[in-house]
C-alpha cells in the first residue's frame, strides 16, 4: 500500500508538471502572436429615389419624393439613386467589382399559414463592372437606375392569370460590391451590398430598405515575437513535458510489473501452501443456478473448505492475469478472485 501510494503520488505531480508544459507551449504560441490592425475602413452607404406617377387627376405633380407611402395603381416607375462610400484611413491599391440585379419572387401561403416561393424572376439592371484604383484612402460608387412598376405589376398579374392563382410579390433591387483591398503584402476582400424592397401586389406600396447604412472593419495581421525569454519559454516547456511524459510512462510500466510481480508470488504461495484441497480446473464453472458469495480474505475461503471437506476448484483466465476459486456447497458457490 505505501508503495501505491508512493507511484500515485509521483504520477499525480508528473501529470500537473506536464499540463505546466503544455501551457507554456499553448501561451508562448498565441499570447506571442499579436495582433495588428494595419488598415481600418468605413463603408457608408445610401439610397434615393422619385416616384414617377401614371397620368391623373389627383396629384399636382407629376413625381413624389421617397419616404412614403403610394398608392400602388398610381405608380409608373422609380429612379433610384445608389450610393456607396469606401473611406480608408490610409492610402491603398483598390480593386472592386460591382452589379445591380433585380428579383421579382411570388409566394402563396401553404396549410400553415408558412409563405412558399412558387417563382422567382432575375432582372440585370446593371451589368457587372470592374475598376482598379491606385494609392488611394476613399472611393465613392454613384449608381442610378430606373423601375418600371408598372411592367412588373402587369407581369405578376399575367402569371397569376395565366395560372389561374394569386400570389404576394415583391422586387428585390441590390446593388452587390466586392473590393480587394491591397496593402504591400496584405491583401483582403470585403464584400458588401445594398438592398431595397418594393411590393408589387399591394395596393399600397413603399420602399424598404435591406441593409446597414455604415459598416466599419479592419484588416488584421499577426506578428510573431522572437525574443530570447520566447524560445526560452518554448524549449523549458517542452523539455518539462518530454521528462513528466517519460517519468509517466516508467511509473506506469513499473507499477504493472510490480503488481504482475505480486500476482505471481501470492498463486505461488497459495498453490503450494494448499495444493492438498485445490483441484485445477480447465473450464470456468456455469454459475447461473448458484448464489454467488464473494470472499475477500482467501484463508477465510481455506476454513470453509476445510470445515464442509470441500475442495477448492481453481481456474486461470487464459486471456489476463486473473484466478478464481471457488468452493461448491449446497445451491451456494464461494468465490475468491486473485487479479494484478
Amino acid at each position: 500500500m505505501k508503495n501505491d501510494k508512493k507511484y500515485i503520488n509521483i504520477f499525480i505531480i508528473n501529470i500537473i508538471m506536464c499540463i505546466i508544459g503544455i501551457s507554456c507551449i499553448v501561451y508562448n504560441f498565441y499570447i506571442n502572436k499579436n495582433k495588428v490592425s494595419i488598415y481600418n475602413y468605413k463603408i457608408q452607404k445610401s439610397d434615393d429615389y422619385e416616384v414617377l406617377l401614371k397620368p391623373n387627376n389627383f396629384y399636382e405633380t407629376e413625381t413624389l419624393k421617397s419616404g412614403s407611402y403610394y398608392a400602388s395603381n398610381s405608380i409608373n416607375s422609380y429612379i433610384i439613386n445608389l450610393k456607396h462610400d469606401f473611406l480608408g484611413d490610409k492610402k491603398a491599391n483598390l480593386e472592386y467589382d460591382y452589379n445591380i440585379d433585380a428579383y421579382l419572387i411570388g409566394v402563396v401561403k401553404d396549410n400553415d399559414n408558412q409563405d412558399k416561393e412558387v417563382w422567382n424572376r432575375k432582372f440585370i439592371l446593371k451589368d457587372k463592372t470592374h475598376d482598379k484604383k491606385d494609392n488611394i484612402d476613399k472611393n465613392s460608387i454613384n449608381q442610378q437606375v430606373t423601375i418600371d412598376y408598372e411592367y412588373y405589376n402587369n407581369l405578376v398579374r399575367s402569371y397569376e392569370k395565366t395560372y389561374g392563382i394569386t400570389i404576394d410579390s415583391v422586387l428585390k433591387v441590390r446593388f452587390d460590391i466586392s473590393y480587394i483591398i491591397n496593402l504591400d503584402k496584405y491583401t483582403d476582400k470585403v464584400e458588401d451590398f445594398i438592398e431595397l424592397e418594393i411590393p408589387i401586389t399591394s395596393t399600397i406600396t413603399e420602399i424598404k430598405e435591406n441593409y446597414e447604412k455604415d459598416t466599419n472593419g479592419e484588416i488584421i495581421k499577426e506578428q510573431e515575437s522572437k525574443k530570447i525569454k520566447e524560445i526560452l519559454l518554448y524549449v523549458i516547456g517542452g523539455i518539462i513535458f518530454i521528462i513528466s511524459s517519460i517519468i509517466i510512462v516508467f511509473i506506469i510500466i513499473k507499477y504493472i510489473k510490480i503488481k504482475e510481480k505480486q500476482y505471481d508470488w501470492k498463486l505461488r504461495r497459495i498453490l503450494r501452501y494448499y495444493k492438498d484441497i485445490i483441484i485445477t480446473i480447465s473450464n470456468e464453472p456455469n454459475l447461473d443456478n448458484l448464489k454467488v458469495i464473494n470472499i475477500s480474505v482467501f484463508e477465510d475461503l481455506i476454513d470453509l473448505a476445510e470445515q464442509t471437506q470441500k475442495s477448492i476448484l481453481y481456474y486461470k483466465s487464459i486471456n489476463r492475469e486473473e484466478s478464481k476459486f471457488f468452493v461448491i456447497i449446497d445451491n451456494y458457490v464461494y468465490v475468491y478472485l486473485l487479479k494484478t
